[in-house]
């Protein structure tokens, strides 16, 4: 495949993802005002909404409704943060209607978030599915209420981010860049180190930067992530599907649980710390937030299947993406290291 080929094909496909991220940000935002409208307008939500309600955040109970405010305020500052972290949403916007696709799609959180989200949503199907037909249950928690449990799962990517992914890995980015600081820069004073290993659990990239450390952005996945780090990604999400399966989880979830950990707990290295709960608030909130919008606030609309099914065709159509341009580049590999054809000598007569 030649050059010009290859760049028309990715800007052709570079605009259907971007069409298709735009598209389901607005589903995203969707569903936070059905969200309120559901918790509040409806009469089992607004019964819920006065009750008391413990929650890992408090020591003590806390009305039901004040709670979900909360957290409906943190999932919007995290929005907004995504929005601007790396390179603005309207500035990458803007590089790709000047005809600049140079940076790709995932240098913004938020239009990088549904092409992550509907991949990772695809191979946990799948990972589903190959365990299925091996006999190994995924099962299902048990439905109380549905607001509580629409609650419950609201209250999950803050909660259990901050503790299978925040903490643990943000201590040691903490502790990491704060002797690496020392070490790579003599001329750091104390506080400057300590602004910078606090920067780290916000946010890994620019810190690490910021130190002279080598960066994802700067050296890739596999050269931007030290062997430590790869350490704390893979226990803690390992962590993570074990607690799933303590949660009262079929053994399959597991490995889908860690799956998604795994990739949280990179978004929190790249991109900062409203990526994980962003990405988990994907599977809980969202998904949830449809599901119960086809029994209270739907006026006949399946909102639910039209989110899944448009999610699942973004993923498959990223792993299609992923594969074509892996090819390209693995034959460019190949290209580059095979030897040049000598040229065979004239007979001397």
């Amino acid at each position: 495949m030649n050059s010009s080929l290859s760049q028309t094909l990715q800007r052709f496909l570079f605009a259907i993802l971007l069409a298709a991220s735009f598209f389901i940000i607005l589903t995203y935002l969707l569903s936070m005002g059905l969200g309120v409208l559901i918790f509040f307008s409806t009469t089992e939500g607004l019964e819920f909404s006065r009750e008391s309600v413990v929650r890992p955040l408090f020591i003590v109970n806390i009305n039901a409704g004040l709670y979900f405010l909360f957290l409906w305020w943190v999932f919007i500052f995290c929005f907004v943060a995504s929005w601007k972290y790396r390179e603005s949403l309207s500035s990458k916007t803007r590089d790709f209607l000047s005809g600049d696709t140079g940076g790709g799609l995932f240098h913004n959180n938020l239009l990088a978030m549904p092409l992550i989200s509907s991949m990772l949503l695809v191979a946990i199907i799948v990972l589903h599915l190959l365990q299925t037909q091996s006999g190994i249950p995924t099962g299902e928690v048990g439905v109380t209420d549905p607001f509580y449990d629409f609650l419950r799962f609201s209250s999950a990517p803050l909660t259990e981010e901050i503790v299978f992914r925040i903490t643990p890995i943000g201590v040691f980015l903490m502790t990491y860049t704060f002797l690496a600081g020392k070490a790579v820069k003599t001329d750091f004073f104390q506080s400057r180190r300590l602004k910078t290993s606090i920067l780290s659990v916000l946010q890994p990239e620019k810190a690490k930067k910021e130190i002279g450390l080598k960066t994802i952005s700067e050296n890739g996945l596999f050269g931007g992530v030290i062997w430590a780090e790869w350490v704390m990604i893979f226990f803690t999400a390992f962590l993570f599907g074990v607690a799933h399966y303590l949660g009262g989880w079929g053994p399959g979830k597991i490995s889908q649980a860690a799956l998604s950990g795994a990739v949280f707990a990179l978004a929190y290295l790249y991109y900062g710390i409203q990526a994980p709960i962003l990405l988990h608030w994907y599977f809980n909130y969202y998904f949830t937030v449809f599901n119960l919008s086809v029994d209270y606030f739907s006026a006949g609309i399946d909102f639910y299947s039209f989110s899944w099914s448009i999610n699942i065709l973004l993923g498959m159509l990223m792993w299609v993406v992923m594969i074509i341009f892996g090819v390209i580049a693995i034959r460019r590999i190949l290209k580059k290291r095979k030897p040049e054809t000598m040229p065979v000598p004239e007979p001397p007569f």
